[in-house]
Parts: C-alpha cells; sequence; structure tokens
C-alpha cells in the first residue's frame, strides 16, 4: 500500500472480518461478541465500541450468504440478461460441472459416500473437454481441475450417492459458487498450500474487496503482496504464497466468470482485471 492510513484502514477492516467470522463459526450471541469486543479492542473507548459492534454484525451478514435468504431471493428475482446468461453457460465452472454431470448420468454412476470419483471416470471428463470447449488447458490442469468441481459439486448437493440433481445453468452456477466460497474446505480443495489455503478462505472478502477497488488491470503479485501484508498470512515476496493464490481462489474466480487473465504469457508478469460481467454478480456478494 502506497499510504500507512490505507494500510491501517484495511488492517482495521480485516480485524472485524476476522471478528464476524470467529462470531459465525462458533454461533456467538451478541453479548458474547460484545465481550469479544472488548478483548480484542480493550483500547478503543466505549462509544467506537459500539460501532465496532455494528460493524461486525454487518460482516456476518455479508459473509454468510448461504444462511441469510436476502442473497438468494435476490439472486433468483433477478432477471439475468441475454448476454448475461450466456457467460454464465459459456464459464469454465459451468463447463466442467456439466462434463461431469453428463458422464454420471450416461454412464450411470453415482459418487460413493465420503469416497471421490475415480482416476478413470476424471479421465473421461479431461479426455471430453479436450475435445472442444476446453482444448487450450493441459490435460494435467484440467485433472485437477475437474476434481476440484466435483468437490464442488457435492458440497454444494448436487451430486450424492442417491442422486444426480436435474438443474438449471443459472442455479447451477449459484450453488456452485455457495458452495466454493462459503462451505468447501479450502485445504481439501486447495492441499498443496497446507494451511495457509483455510487462512486465505478466512480472509476472502478482503481478498475481494482488494480486487474491486483496483477496477482496472493490474498485476497479480502487487495485489498479493497487498493481501498479505495486510493479513500476515506469508511474507513479501514469498513466491509459493503468490503461486498458491493465483492458483487457487484467483482462477476460481476467473472460471465463475469475474475476473479475467489480461496476460498471462511466460515472459511478462500476470495481470488480472474484472470482466464485464463482474458487477452484477459482485452486487450481491458485497452488499
Amino acid at each position: 500500500m502506497k499510504h500507512a492510513a490505507d494500510v491501517i484502514t484495511h488492517r482495521f477492516k480485516s480485524s472485524i472480518n476476522t471478528l464476524a467470522l470467529y462470531a459465525l463459526e462458533h454461533e456467538l450471541s451478541n453479548d458474547l461478541i460484545a465481550s469479544e469486543i472488548d478483548k480484542r479492542f480493550n483500547n478503543v473507548k466505549s462509544i467506537k465500541k459500539d460501532k465496532i459492534m455494528h460493524d461486525v454484525l454487518q460482516s456476518c451478514y455479508k459473509l454468510v450468504w448461504n444462511v441469510n435468504n436476502t442473497f438468494e431471493a435476490g439472486f433468483a428475482a433477478k432477471k439475468i440478461q441475454n448476454d448475461y446468461s450466456e457467460c454464465l453457460n459459456n464459464c469454465n465452472a459451468i463447463i466442467i460441472a456439466r462434463c461431469i454431470l453428463n458422464i454420471l448420468k450416461n454412464t450411470n454412476q453415482k459418487p460413493k459416500k465420503n469416497e471421490r470419483l475415480s482416476a478413470d471416470f476424471y479421465s473421461q471428463c479431461v479426455n471430453s473437454l479436450l475435445s472442444n470447449p476446453l482444448l487450450q488447458y493441459d490435460s494435467d490442469l484440467l485433472t485437477i481441475y475437474c476434481k476440484q468441481t466435483g468437490i464442488i459439486l457435492k458440497v454444494a448437493g448436487i451430486i450424492n450417492e442417491n442422486k444426480i440433481m436435474e438443474i438449471n445453468s443459472d442455479d447451477l452456477y449459484r450453488q456452485m459458487f455457495l458452495a466454493f466460497w462459503n462451505k468447501c474446505n479450502w485445504k481439501s480443495l486447495f492441499p498443496s498450500g497446507g494451511y495457509i489455503s483455510n487462512e486465505i478462505k478466512n480472509s476472502r472478502q478482503l481478498l475481494l474487496d482488494i480486487i474491486v477497488n483496483t477496477n482496472k488491470s493490474v498485476q497479480l503479485d502487487e495485489v498479493a503482496q497487498t493481501f498479505f501484508e495486510l493479513t500476515g498470512i506469508a511474507k513479501y515476496n514469498d513466491l509459493f504464497a503468490v503461486s498458491l493464490l493465483d492458483f487457487s481462489v484467483i482462477t476460481w474466480l476467473s472460471f465463475f466468470g469475474i475476473i479475467r487473465y489480461t496476460e498471462n504469457s511466460f515472459d511478462k508478469p500476470v495481470t488480472i482485471a474484472l470482466t464485464q460481467h463482474a458487477f452484477p454478480l459482485l452486487q450481491f456478494l458485497l452488499c
């Protein structure tokens, strides 16, 4: 960050979001939240603690879309325009999910409880995807993306040992995104990151805020350095952490059509930007 004041502001917001997540995970009452505020902000005057309580409760609403009917009702009530629907149908998350669902139905398979789908099954998916829609991808990467999509579909309840849900693309997109963003264990989804994966998830709203606030094409490493500086998850210029951030949440935000890679060549810095369809979604993600 260029200015110390910006860093302090973002760190304060991060503290609010962290407390909100803690309150949700431990199902704290308002009295217990107030007690946590007293412990965590012991040097703050009482009148300001009331404002902190308000901010924490607001953050709770932002972070819990999957149990907040306001988001789901708002999304369902929103009439999605034709070009936006086309974007949903053509985003990688839906393409991969549809491939998995179709092959499960055509081969009359269902995922077994507490077991992953077989390597042979994912080979079928990759071969199908490489035949046309995602032919630009490496087969090994596609295998990883298919396995991640399988986890998301199971967490979303779209597939299980008893059923393969019939679902339209709008609902498939919504349920997959909510499962990815709120319900999935990111350590299981991105195991190469170890404990850092879930630490990134715990601060995911801050990461999204940083991307939105740039509102232009920006180098990925700049976003990562700002994020890690504010959260303390990784040290400055930690290339492993930057790579993990890219391969995990940034990749999947691109798969959901929220961001796009504007430069991804080997000899130039990786840059990202919001897509033209991002804000209709982000108004639900941030409100």
